[in-house]
């Protein structure tokens, strides 16, 4: 059996850091170029794989679902937020209030907050969809 790394190999780094604002341009630019991943991003049964359901229930989903559940994740690596470097982001020594990090500057929190500004976005571009 073989294992795969959790992420596909063709997720590469961009090679330059973008503030918030040119990560969220840079990927309302890729999405819009694609009408089917307009729509799936405004579709939330994109971003969720509900893994309790029964096999009947499981069939009755729509062939996206859960297609986008890793985009964050993707996003953090492919924009190298990580990056001990990367002037936007921070990994280390972030605010933490009652045991949850706060920080904007935190890769998860950025990537989270860019997220929903490409969907905010991409809903004025198809406003019956939002």
């Amino acid at each position: 059996m073989d294992i795969q790394d959790h992420e596909p190999s063709d997720i590469k780094w961009i090679g330059k850091y973008l503030d918030e604002d040119g990560v969220v341009a840079d990927i309302v630019e890729r999405v819009k170029a694609d009408a089917v991943a307009v729509k799936r991003w405004l579709v939330p049964r994109s971003w969720g794989f509900p893994l309790h359901l029964s096999s009947e229930s499981m069939k009755a989903l729509p062939e996206h679902a859960g297609c986008l559940m890793f985009a964050a994740m993707n996003i953090r690596n492919f924009y190298g937020m990580w990056h001990a470097d990367n002037p936007h982001t921070e990994a280390e020594d972030v605010e933490i209030t009652d045991g949850i990090v706060t920080d904007p500057r935190h890769p998860d929190n950025f990537s989270f907050r860019v997220i929903a500004r490409v969907k905010a976005e991409l809903a004025k571009l198809v406003p019956e969809a939002a």
